[in-house]
């Protein structure tokens, strides 16, 4: 293959990344917007598409079921959305999104293939930060009877911009994201999980193979 198609081959990689993504956010500003059960069915329905197609790959599919309830606050989270175009992960695996209608931005659930897994595994463990952005903090935690990683991910000016939890299943892995919503007159975080990290290890334990 010449440069000069390897360059368009690139970008036409990334074309359609930016498709996919206007895609998802499109998607989350649409449920977040209250459209009603039509458009909750509706990005369910996306979802229930690329799980199937997970599992006609032999790979088992972990969810939070329809709904979960975080506490403290008893902030309620619902989905697991998917994205019109598609939320397969490259090398076997399937993203999906929960949300609810208030400040705290969505949690992200990934689950990968060994192999999809193999692909990003380097990027999730070890993030790029530039010189002033200070350190990854990680700390091994217990999901299902399991060791998980939970890491703290500093972004700009705050010291945790991002949590990640990396829980591996042997068949797949499993990774939660939760980012920062900025922070509030008072200087927390508008998210739960950031200013708790210990919440997200708990929702977490309710983690559990889709279908039910």
């Amino acid at each position: 293959m010449s440069i000069r198609n390897v360059r368009a081959f690139d970008l036409l990689k990334a074309a359609a990344c930016v498709c996919a993504l206007i895609t998802l956010v499109a998607a989350i500003a649409c449920v977040k917007s209250g459209d009603g059960d039509e458009s909750d069915q509706r990005f369910y329905g996306y979802f229930q598409r690329d799980a199937k197609k997970m599992q006609q790959m032999g790979l088992p599919v972990y969810w939070l079921g329809r709904e979960f309830t975080a506490t403290p606050g008893g902030v309620t989270f619902r989905g697991p959305y998917g994205a019109e175009f598609g939320g397969e992960v490259q090398g076997g695996g399937i993203f999906m999104d929960y949300l609810h209608g208030g400040l705290d931005p969505e949690l992200e659930i990934t689950v990968y293939s060994p192999n999809a897994w193999e692909l990003v595994k380097d990027r999730i463990l070890n993030p790029r930060l530039m010189s002033n952005e200070g350190e990854v903090t990680r700390r091994t935690v217990t999901v299902k009877g399991r060791q998980a990683e939970l890491m703290s991910v500093p972004q700009f000016t705050r010291p945790v911009g991002q949590l990640r939890l990396i829980l591996d299943l042997d068949e797949v892995v499993v990774v939660a994201v939760a980012r920062s919503g900025g922070q509030g007159p008072d200087g927390t975080d508008y998210s739960l999980f950031v200013n708790n990290p210990d919440l997200l290890v708990e929702v977490m334990q309710d983690l559990r193979p889709y279908p039910e």
